[in-house]
């Protein structure tokens, strides 16, 4: 069931749903991600911006030679990160520095294989592993910055109002974190209004950071690759420790 109007009225918000049914509620929040309905019925039609880069994800039913922890092997203009997930399966996944594209679902496996043939050892173990183009997820990296989280009754968080890129893997976490700031900030105020001023305002900083780093990230790993592998080999460690010392805070 999606929602398909909302009509703010004083004391609440009027929402009718695609089945058919509506109903009347004091707060509306939209967490449905960077497409999100609840964004467009609100503030209108506002387009994600492309990062630059495709990302290919993919679960293989198998567990590469001396794959115990999260690996990124780094090529010219792309990565692919491997991941040991549960069942002794693998999640991969590949960004390509490339313009925006739609990859049909035909012929996606064996698109992904062309563009890591020069990788060796362990991604080559991988792609073997998968065995048709429906395991194999397409889609442009996009990313979203509002200056607007809400308007009257409604509010915004996680990926509806601050998608970032996945380079610091802080998704999930960013809107967990809203969440709980904005049910903190609704139990301290009985206006609304100030209510959720006050979760934008605490929420502001740390969503910009992550949107700064991410980007930061991007493009380091777009450098050539002397370049890059050199400084990562020299300050690599630094590099991770002050982009996510800040995260270790509460929110």
């Amino acid at each position: 069931m999606s929602i398909r109007s909302l009509k703010q009225c004083g004391s609440g918000v009027s929402v009718a749903f695609d089945d058919g049914s509506s109903d009347s509620y004091g707060l509306v929040v939209g967490a449905d991600g960077i497409s999100s309905s609840v964004r467009g019925l609100t503030l209108g039609t506002i387009a994600p911006a492309y990062t630059g880069a495709m990302a290919w994800r993919s679960i293989a039913p198998i567990r590469p030679r001396g794959l115990s922890t999260l690996q990124f092997l780094l090529g010219e203009g792309c990565f692919l990160g491997l991941c040991p997930v549960g069942d002794g399966r693998t999640y991969g996944f590949g960004n390509i520095t490339m313009p925006r594209t739609h990859e049909p679902m035909a012929g996606r496996l064996d698109c992904l294989r062309r563009r890591f043939a020069g990788f060796g050892g362990i991604v080559q173990e991988y792609l073997a592993a998968l065995d048709g183009d429906e395991q194999i997820h397409c889609a442009p990296i996009d990313w979203i910055a509002l200056d607007q989280w809400s308007s009257g009754r409604v509010v915004l968080i996680g990926d509806a109002a601050h998608a970032s890129s996945p380079m610091m893997g802080q998704g999930g976490c960013m809107a967990m974190e809203d969440a709980y700031v904005l049910a903190e900030s609704l139990c301290r105020s009985s206006v609304l209004a100030e209510a959720l001023e006050a979760y934008a305002l605490r929420r502001r900083p740390r969503v910009n950071w992550v949107h700064q780093e991410s980007e930061a990230i991007a493009q380091s790993l777009r450098q050539p690759s002397a370049v890059r592998n050199d400084a990562l080999r020299q300050y690599g460690d630094q590099m991770f420790q002050r982009r996510f010392e800040p995260l270790l805070a509460a929110p």
